[in-house]
Parts: C-alpha cells; structure tokens; sequence
C-alpha cells in the first residue's frame, strides 16, 4: 500500500489520528489541539477530517510533494500526518480559513475551500525539533 494510502486508511479514523498526532511531540499537538478547539472538535476528530479532506481535495503535484518529504524519513506515516496538518495549524484565523474544511455546506455559500489555500504546491518544511 502506497504510504499516502496509508495514511489516509490509518488516520481517518478518529482514536487512530489522536494517538498518532500525540506521538508527534507535545508542541506540535498542542498546536493542533488548539485549531481543533476553534471548531469544537477533538484533535483526534480535527486531525481525521483533516486527513479525509487532503485526500478529496490535493491533486498529483500536492502528493508528489508530500512524498518527497516522506521519502527516507524513520516515520515516514507521521512525518507525512506532520505535514498534512502543519499548514492548517499554521493559519492565523482558522475559523476563517478553515470553515470550510470542517463545515462545508455552511461556508462561502456552499463552495469547496480550494485546496492550494490549505496545503500549498510547495508544502512548507516541517520542523522536527520538539525542543
């Protein structure tokens, strides 16, 4: 199975996405905890629908990008959870941003949030340091 498959397959689930995202040091959890919140969601259910929407929403270029920055990593599944939701946590006004991803009949009138707004074509570098 493709490791991006993967995952998607993995990380979509709620109790899965929380455990993983909480392996990934307490900073950046925290981070996503924090834009989880903003939507009154858990980061285990923040983190799912944030995987789930990457899948529907990222094309060719987007995946390729996210697979360089997998490509010969120890962790390469939660390196590539880092850096599916590093963008979103980085957004100033997330409540803005990202009413889309979470609540999409409800937002801009019903028009799907374009995906280069979230997860940009050169997806930014992913600091591991949790020091």
């Amino acid at each position: 199975m493709c490791l991006i498959a993967e995952i998607i397959h993995t990380c979509s689930h709620e109790k899965v996405a929380q455990a993983a995202v909480a392996s990934l040091g307490s900073e950046f959890a925290g981070r996503v905890g924090v834009t989880a919140e903003t939507f009154g969601l858990s980061v285990g259910a923040f983190a799912a629908r944030a995987v789930r929407e990457f899948e529907k929403s990222v094309g060719e270029q987007e995946k390729k990008a996210l697979r360089a920055i997998m490509d010969r990593t120890d962790q390469p599944i939660l390196t590539g959870l880092q850096a599916i939701l590093q963008p979103i946590v980085d957004v100033d006004d997330p409540a803005s941003e990202l009413q889309a991803l979470i609540n999409p009949e409800e937002s801009r009138a019903g028009q799907k949030l374009a995906s280069a707004e979230i997860w940009p074509k050169r997806p930014k570098s992913v600091d591991f340091s949790f020091g």
